[in-house]
């Protein structure tokens, strides 16, 4: 969007990933076809086979929309750039909820780049996975963003910054360990509409609700990640959260009005009843919506481990809520460097500039492909 308005902000946004994910195992075939078998995260088993000889039934497929619109597209990118041979991949394993703003469809692109990248014997880095994951996503109605593909990197904080087709990510340093959880709204929410109202203010905003967005997420945005990366550097953890806090808020006012049947107080109100929820304020330093916001996932940034769990007993009992309590442990000088995040998780693996600010948005935390035999 900056090669058509260069008055736009780069994007930035500070990720971290957890450990919940999508899990599977790889084979080569001796045919022309990519057979994938998922499993979602409450245990259901669904088979689809993709024709690697058919760009045009792929690319119908993956435009489409639907469950199966992000393998299609990723047949389509594989087969088209790299000719891959047949391949058979079993999701044998997802903990990862869907559609809750988790990057779970970036996961999956993730994992199929990975898994012919592992099988096929590509040669490509953890850089090129992601790129190759983030296009073939693309070709899908959701239009994500290149932060999704965070779910490539691994645990460390990382601060991703978006220029154009430019993608730069950096380490972030963390004095004292973050306590967060993960709240599932059990809502529902749709991220296409949320994307698609947005992008109306890109590139060149034409009313007064699209200049206050792209400020939103421009020079505040850049502002609020700038302030929260150097409170995890001092290990000014309570800084933290009401920075979390105050890009709620920023992101309430200024995308709400664009899509207020998803966004802000009306369209969310599952996210703002849970942020304001009297009983776990004695335990929180923050919060805020995950991803592109609405009633998908709230992150809850608590004072410390014994708070962390009294969120999660409330949530739980009172609402009825499913909680993913993760914290994310304090980083060593220099210990989660870009390049040697790149190279350390190869064998793992580990789980849209334009959404909420970034303050910390919390991603899928594993895509992670085993070669069989």
């Amino acid at each position: 969007m900056r090669a058509s308005n260069p008055d736009i902000v780069p994007g930035r946004t500070i990720v971290v990933t957890t450990e919940q994910g999508l899990y599977a195992r790889a084979r080569r075939r001796d045919d022309a076809l990519l057979h994938l078998t998922s499993t979602t995260n409450d245990g259901r088993r669904l088979s689809q086979m993709f024709d690697l000889q058919d760009p045009d039934g792929l690319i119908e497929t993956a435009r489409a929309g639907g469950f199966w619109s992000y393998a299609a597209g990723m047949a389509y990118k594989l087969a088209l750039e790299y000719r891959i041979a047949g391949l058979e991949i079993d999701n044998h394993a997802t903990t990862l909820p869907l559609k809750r703003g988790l990057s779970s469809s970036a996961a999956l692109c993730v994992l199929l780049a990975r898994a012919a990248n592992r099988v096929l014997d590509l040669g490509l880095t953890t850089r090129d996975e992601m790129r190759v994951a983030y296009e073939g996503e693309r070709l899908t109605p959701s239009r994500c963003g290149r932060m999704d593909q965070a779910v490539a990197l691994g645990r460390a904080p990382a601060l991703m910054t978006f220029d154009g087709d430019a993608m730069q990510v950096e380490s972030v340093a963390l004095r004292e360990p973050l306590h967060l959880v993960l709240a599932d709204l059990r809502a529902g929410k749709d991220t296409v509409q949320i994307l698609s109202c947005l992008q109306q203010a890109y590139p060149v905003p034409s009313t007064s609700a699209h200049h206050a967005l792209v400020r939103c997420l421009g020079p505040l945005n850049e502002s609020l990640t700038v302030s929260a990366a150097a409170s995890m550097a001092r290990g000014d953890v309570a800084g933290l959260g009401r920075l979390m806090t105050a890009a709620q808020a920023e992101f309430d006012t200024a995308a709400g009005p664009l899509c207020p049947s998803q966004l802000g107080e009306a369209g969310s109100p599952v996210l703002h009843r849970v942020l304001r929820l009297p009983a776990i304020q004695p335990h929180l330093l923050g919060g805020k919506g995950v991803g592109s916001q609405g009633d998908g996932t709230a992150q809850l940034l608590c004072r410390d481990a014994d708070a962390q769990r009294a969120v999660v007993a409330v949530l739980t009992q009172e609402l009825g809520l499913e909680c993913i309590a993760f914290t994310v442990p304090a980083t060593a000088a220099g210990e989660a460097g870009e390049g040697r995040r790149e190279s350390s998780h190869r064998e793992t693996g580990g789980g849209g500039e334009r959404g909420a600010p970034g303050v910390l948005a919390s991603g899928g935390g594993r895509a992670a492909a085993a070669r069989e035999p």
